[in-house]
Parts: structure tokens; C-alpha cells; sequence
């Protein structure tokens, strides 16, 4: 082969390596992106949590245990407390009204739920 022929698939080969680094270098970036957003997605619900957790403790003490909705906003999230009779299958109790309580955080920039709990209330009727 001649010289200028080998010096035209160096270039050749340069440029493909050049080309399949590039490639790479893309995908890891992507990778690298992706495990951002997950990781942030995932401290946004554990902090989520911790503010469901902690309005779903205040239903009885900060939060009257009726019927009803309550919502507020901590930091970047908001809440909504919603109270509704609990219907139960065994009839009435004796020591109370029973109540189902939901939370549900969002983050304000969302409209999609971050985190949602629910629990029962005993609400006394004396």
C-alpha cells in the first residue's frame, strides 16, 4: 500500500475512535444524570415522609379529629390532612367514633403525590 493510502485509514481510525470515546462519554453522562434524578427523588420522599409522619401525628393534638380537610405547606411540600368516618364492618364501638385519616405531600413545583399515609383515629364522643 502506499503512504498516502496507510495516512487515510489512520485518519479513518482516528475518527472512529474519536466517534465510539464521544458515544461513551454520552452514555456515562446520561448514566450519571439519571442517578441524580433518582437520588433526588428519593430524598424528596424521605423528607415527604418526615412531613406526612409528622401532620399525621398532629390529628388529635394540632388537627381536631372531625370530618373535614386540612392543608398547609412546610418548605417545598404541601400537605393535605383529609378526615372521613371509617366505616366499620363489625358495627359502632363503644369507645368512640372511628375515623379514617389520609395525608398526601406534594411538592409545590408537582401535582403528583411524593408520599401517602393512612391510619384510623378514635375520636371520644364525651
Amino acid at each position: 500500500m502506499s503512504r498516502k493510502r496507510q495516512a487515510g485509514f489512520a485518519l479513518v481510525e482516528a475518527i472512529v475512535a474519536a466517534a465510539i470515546i464521544a458515544g461513551a462519554l454520552v452514555a456515562m453522562f446520561a448514566v450519571m444524570i439519571d442517578g441524580a434524578t433518582r437520588s433526588r427523588l428519593a430524598e424528596d420522599k424521605r423528607l415527604g415522609l418526615l412531613v406526612a409522619e409528622s401532620r399525621l401525628a398532629a390529628v388529635g393534638a394540632e388537627i381536631p379529629v372531625r370530618v373535614g380537610s386540612f392543608a398547609g405547606v412546610e418548605g417545598p411540600f404541601t400537605w393535605e390532612v383529609a378526615i372521613n368516618p371509617y366505616r366499620m364492618a363489625v358495627g359502632r364501638s363503644d369507645a368512640g367514633d372511628v375515623y379514617q385519616v389520609s395525608v398526601a405531600v406534594r411538592l409545590r413545583s408537582r401535582s403528583t403525590s411524593l408520599v401517602e399515609l393512612r391510619s384510623l383515629r378514635l375520636a371520644s364522643t364525651y
